[in-house]
């Protein structure tokens, strides 16, 4: 019966027909010199790489240290986000232990293949709010402010309402005029409702958070049901590879070359011959860069003409301009590593939302939830034959769609945050020791510009993410704490040393305590009650003092796999790193784009923002905007 069941499951998949596509891509970097080399094939190098590579007169290769992948089940499939084992396209490297917390290391997965993070990500599609992008203008750089960024935006996404049928309050509340509708990339909702969704809605409501707006529409204090980087024609994973990538695979002047991990950034200090628009004279000229061979094996060469773009995300971008020489002095010269440009700002301001799992299991039976899938094999099985022939039923949802980004004032309209404001606002500020006086002028504008902002009604203090089994983890969305990211050595294959320093800032650690106590509260809901949670994982009653919190604050947190600003792009006096076209100070053609350029983190999920920025990038770089 089992060989019956599996061989009516995968004759219905090829029915039903996954986007497979059977181009190869070149194994080898097939000439010595290209206009434009990109260095890292995650979201942002294939979004720029594919859109430079739309003049045919323009040669362009992307070099990706990970593979192409097989169109996996496990990367396709809704059902199977947070599935994936360990080194599943991704680069498997930890924090340094972390201090202010437990003094230990935490894993920070991050994609590694054609198509990067957005391979392994939670596909959640949100941006964020205005204010974030207005704060990027306000550092500095004008050009990034929310109605500069929207167009972009749009023209990512070919976006795709979806009507409940069986639903009397329809989750989905959409606004036409920020949406794309022709763009690369599919966002949509998943074919299935968990119906314990209504349940937090109601709960939601109860607690006056406002659920009837668009997210994306630049206000996104609240709660509502988001879209997803999913294809509605077929309920799969809409990700860079095969939105972008796919698609400019047969140019002839587009090239992939996978499996190489750069090494370094080559540089002539003549720039007379760098051409292009945006190029500069007098600086480091970036000619090329070298790709590692195997262990002891000889390094390869390729040229580039005109510009070389780093987007090996936050992390390895910093790596990789350290280990070419530019960032602070006295690391590199420690290392053995000819200074080029002595540039503080490389490696610091790194931001990412803290995150903690929280977990109240629901026992009422009566209720399915994504629990199911994992401890009720004929719950799963069902599940799996309504996907594989007419995709439907719940391995079209991901737990994580129905979640809340609440204000500060929403969670605590009696003002019992105001502690919370004065304490961000106070003399300490907990700089990493990296910091020199650059860096600290830039925090303190940063700092200036946040603050505020956490009393307004609009703009969300932390994420709650109901997985609709009992879950309510939650995320910082603007955390005041920074940390650094720098290398060891100057082996390439040597990991850098990372350090988040995540609630490092009392602010931070304070706030998270606050978001748990809301969590009771939600709980304690008559519609989250008629779920019945339950508290078997959580090792405090609900009445727990602040010091029983913090035990498990301590242990628990971690990473939301958001990692940014470590190459922010603020002025080189406020610990910059690139300008407002990208390209790093003190060169004329190298140019970043990921999200180690923000310089700020948004309050949202990032993959939306990181093709938002990489659409914008190439349109600098081809000089129409």
């Amino acid at each position: 019966m089992k060989v019956l069941l599996s061989l009516f499951l995968m004759l219905a998949s090829m029915v039903f027909g996954l986007p497979h596509i059977s181009r190869d891509v070149p194994t080898n970097a097939t000439m010595e010199m290209y206009d434009y080399v990109v260095v890292g094939c995650g979201i942002a190098g294939l979004v720029v790489a594919t859109r430079l590579s739309e003049n045919a007169n323009t040669s362009v290769l992307c070099i990706e240290a990970g593979p192409l992948d097989h169109y996996e089940d496990l990367i396709e499939i809704p059902v199977y986000i947070g599935q994936q084992p360990p080194g599943f396209y991704e680069w498997s490297i930890g924090t340094v232990p972390q201090s202010q917390l437990d003094n230990t290391s935490r894993p920070l997965p991050m994609g590694k293949g054609v198509g990067g993070g957005s391979l392994i990500n939670g596909m959640i599609w949100n941006r964020g709010n205005q204010d974030d992008f207005n704060v990027w203008a306000q550092l500095g750089n004008p050009g990034w402010d929310w109605d500069c960024l929207l167009p972009y935006f749009q023209k990512s996404e070919t976006y795709t309402p979806r009507f409940y049928g069986n639903l009397s309050d329809q989750p989905v509340t959409f606004n036409a005029a920020v949406h794309g509708f022709q763009g690369p990339m599919q966002v949509s909702y998943p074919e299935y409702y968990w119906p314990q969704t209504v349940n937090w809605f109601e709960a939601l409501n109860a607690l006056q958070i406002p659920t009837s707006f668009d997210p994306n529409g630049g206000l996104s204090a609240g709660g509502y049901f988001l879209p997803l980087s999913i294809d509605p024609s077929n309920q799969t994973r809409s990700d860079a590879r095969r939105a972008y990538h796919d698609a400019a695979a047969g140019r002839p002047n587009y090239h992939v070359l996978t499996n190489a991990q750069v090494g370094r950034v080559i540089f002539n200090n003549d720039s007379s011959t760098a051409t292009g628009p945006g190029v500069r004279r007098g600086g480091l000229r970036a000619v090329g860069v070298e790709i590692l061979g195997g262990r002891g094996g000889t390094t390869q060469t390729v040229l580039a003409g005109r510009e070389v773009i780093v987007a090996a995300g936050a992390i390895h971008s910093a790596q990789l301009l350290e280990l070419s020489g530019i960032g602070t002095a006295s690391l590199l010269s420690s290392l053995g590593i000819p200074v080029l440009q002595d540039l503080p700002g490389v490696g610091n301001n790194l931001q990412d939302h803290p995150l903690i799992h929280l977990s109240y299991p629901y026992q009422n039976a009566s209720v399915p939830t994504p629990a199911w899938l994992l401890n009720n094999s004929t719950f799963n099985t069902e599940a799996e034959v309504l996907y594989r022939t007419s995709r439907t039923g719940p391995w079209t949802a991901k737990p994580s769609t129905a979640l809340a980004f609440p204000a500060l004032s929403q969670i605590s309209p009696d003002g019992q945050y105001m502690p919370l404001i004065a304490l961000a606002e106070s003399g300490d500020r907990y700089y990493p020791s990296t910091y020199d006086w650059t860096l600290k002028s830039g925090y303190e504008l940063q700092l200036s510009l946040m603050t505020p902002r956490f009393l307004s009604d609009s703009t969300p203090a932390y994420e709650i993410l109901n997985d609709n089994s009992g879950g309510l983890d939650l995320a910082l969305m603007r955390p005041l704490s920074r940390g650094t990211t720098h290398i060891t050595s100057a082996d390439p294959r040597v990991n850098p040393a990372v350090d988040p320093r995540w609630l490092v800032n009392p602010f931070d650690f304070n706030l998270t305590l606050l978001a748990m106590r809301f969590n009771q509260r939600i709980l304690d809901t008559p519609a989250i009650q008629a779920l019945q949670p339950s508290y078997p994982n959580i090792r405090f009653p609900p009445n727990a003092t602040s010091d029983q919190l913090a035990v498990i604050v301590r242990a628990g947190i971690g990473t939301e796999y958001h990692y940014s600003g470590t190459l922010a792009m603020m002025p080189r006096e406020l610990g910059g790193v690139v300008d407002p076209t990208l390209i790093v100070y003190g060169t004329d053609n190298l140019r970043v784009v990921d999200t180690s350029v923000f310089p700020v983190i948004p309050g949202g999920h990032l993959q939306a923002v990181a093709y938002a920025v990489a659409e914008k990038a190439a349109d600098i770089i081809r000089g129409v905007v």
